[in-house]
């Protein structure tokens, strides 16, 4: 079952256009797709949850940082790759629509909370501009000479 599961993601995730034919002449086109290394490492269910450093040990990734980097680019690429904070927290593959929503709404959740503080650092930086431009002008008012 789960290895049914990991190849219907897989397929899912290919470009299904035809690939063109070429000619005896031309040069064959390069191919930019890299396998979805992290995906192929996991498993489903979110029991079975990876963590990082494991992941990283596993797959031979030098920090938790180039593992989120390729984490990112098969999410990108249509890798279906989730993650819990919860119980030492991993990566893992959905085992059913239940975990994919649970997934969705814990980065909505996070997605909000970094909306509320880049409004609150944007505000704090507008009225700091704000009383910059009050000092400058009460400044130039002292400075004419009296």
């Amino acid at each position: 079952m789960q290895k049914y599961k990991r190849m219907e993601l897989i397929e899912e995730a290919q470009d299904h256009t035809p690939i063109k034919e070429a000619a005896a002449t031309a040069t064959p086109e390069p191919c930019n797709t890299l396998p979805f290394v992290v995906m192929e490492a996991l498993q489903t269910g979110k029991e079975n949850a990876i963590n990082a450093q494991d992941l990283c040990t596993y797959l031979g990734f030098n920090s938790a940082r180039d593992l989120q980097h390729e984490i990112a680019r098969e999410r990108k690429e249509g890798a279906v790759i989730l993650s819990t904070c919860q119980d030492g927290g991993g990566y893992f593959l959905p085992e059913n629509d239940k975990e994919v929503r649970q997934f969705i709404r814990t980065l909505e959740n996070r997605a909000k909370n970094t909306y509320a503080a880049l409004k609150s650092a944007r505000s704090f930086l507008s009225s700091s501009m704000e009383v910059r431009e009050v000092e400058n002008i009460t400044k130039v008012g002292t400075d004419n000479g009296d």
